[in-house]
């Protein structure tokens, strides 16, 4: 048993290598050859729906739109054409119906050989700069929808109908070099599957977000909005307070193309792929939580400001030292917070912490000018802070940043931040 990988011509002969699946092998034995039909049904199928594709490029983009390239495999194409800018989702909207029109319009596909000049003159496609045979093999496909017929020179396999391409879906529409886009899609199984995980999508987003299926964007603005406006209000500005969103009307039956499109606009709006897009709704929606946390215990601890520190400060060798929690404060919030004590005294030391739910502690020091003329760095005095709670960091003599997994030893590193200045200042 050989099993056949590639197809290769050699002068006359046409080659068929693969590996020896098992028994031997001898000139003059006899063979039987097999078509392995599943795999080449899903072949033929991404193959014919290529010559479809170059046919709805033409039609909606022009005839500047002609192959530089493609690739099929089961139920897969990948497809190269000159266009000089990328290619919107309306217009790639317009070729996808197009081509499941051509499927839907069950038109035949037929095959004929004949002489170049004959097949020019039926207006058989001719790839510029190829060099073509005479006589040629020309693969037509219709009359389809509207009264078009695609016709190209190809030596491929070809289905018998454009409805035995079952399903057409392309995944993405990407540049490859100046001039030439690409663009990947499936067919058959591979085609239906994609679209049932599309809907799956779309649904989970809705489900999560409370909302229709249609009105995913709307509601992903306003997700973006609230997260944004807490992330505001934690480092210390105005909270952006957001507006309802607009959600739009929905009546009758949701189709496909509503849900796909709807999909792939919060998708761009989140930048991941369509189907990541579920995945990334729930992480905003978990970190949203976690802010409102955050707020909450900062609102629940009372005033957090530069008079609240250093009403809790002690005298260090003359210098006043702030080491205290922050609930709830962002790094941003807690810098702030050291410039403002350290405007409203020197000499001074400030190290502040603010634990980020069960598992991650942030912890920011600042130390005035006057001490880091004495070789009191910030940067120096955070890291065995850092090491108490697990963690690690640094930054320049004036601020620092560190952090660390292990919250609960917030106490003890509040000990080692005043041993460690305390040796600080002695030497």
């Amino acid at each position: 048993v050989l099993k056949v990988i590639a197809t290769k011509k050699d002068g006359a002969l046409l080659v068929h290598p693969g590996p020896l699946a098992r028994g031997t092998w001898a000139v003059g034995a006899g063979v039987t050859a097999t078509v392995a039909t599943g795999p080449r049904d899903a072949i033929r199928r991404a193959h014919s729906a290529t010559h479809l594709l170059h046919n709805a490029l033409h039609k909606t983009l022009g005839e500047h739109a002609q192959q530089q390239g493609s690739k099929v495999d089961a139920d897969w194409l990948r497809f190269d054409f000159s266009n000089l800018s990328p290619v919107g989702d309306d217009a790639l909207a317009t070729i996808s119906a197009d081509v499941k029109a051509h499927v839907a319009a069950s038109a035949e596909v037929k095959w004929e050989t004949l002489p170049l000049a004959e097949a020019r003159g039926q207006g058989a496609m001719m790839l510029f700069g190829e060099k073509y045979p005479d006589p040629v093999r020309m693969v037509s496909m219709g009359p389809m929808a509207g009264g078009a017929m695609s016709r190209e020179l190809c030596g491929g396999t070809h289905l018998t109908n454009t409805s035995q391409v079952d399903a057409f879906e392309i995944l993405h529409e990407e540049g490859v070099s100046a001039g030439t886009r690409r663009i990947t899609a499936l067919t058959g199984e591979k085609a239906r599957r994609h679209a049932e995980e599309i809907e799956a999508a779309i649904d989970r987003c809705a489900q999560l977000l409370g909302t229709a299926s249609v009105a995913t964007p709307a509601a992903v603005t306003d997700l973006l909005e609230q997260q944004r406006g807490l992330k505001k209000q934690l480092a210390g500005g105005e909270p952006h307070r957001p507006g309802a969103a607009t959600l739009p009307l929905v009546g009758g039956r949701v189709t496909y193309k509503q849900k796909k499109a709807a999909l792939i606009e919060a998708a761009r709006m989140l930048s991941v792929a369509p189907l990541d897009t579920p995945a990334r709704v729930e992480a905003i929606l978990a970190d949203i939580k976690s802010l409102r946390e955050q707020l909450a215990q900062r609102e629940a601890a009372g005033p957090l400001d530069a008079d609240t520190l250093l009403a809790g400060a002690s005298d260090v060798a003359g210098v006043r030292v702030v080491v205290a929690e922050a609930p709830g404060a962002a790094p941003n919030l807690m810098r702030q917070l050291i410039d403002a004590v350290r405007q409203k005294t020197q000499p001074a030391a400030v190290l502040l912490a603010a634990r980020q739910g069960d598992d991650k502690v942030t912890i920011v020091a600042g130390v005035t000018k006057d001490l880091q003329e004495r070789g009191v760095a910030a940067g120096k005095w955070i890291g065995p802070v850092a090491k108490a709670v697990g963690g690690g960091g640094g930054g320049r003599p004036d601020m620092a940043q560190a952090g660390g997994k292990q919250p609960e030893r917030l106490p003890q590193a509040f000990e080692v931040a005043r041993e460690t200045l305390a040796g600080m200042l002695e030497s």
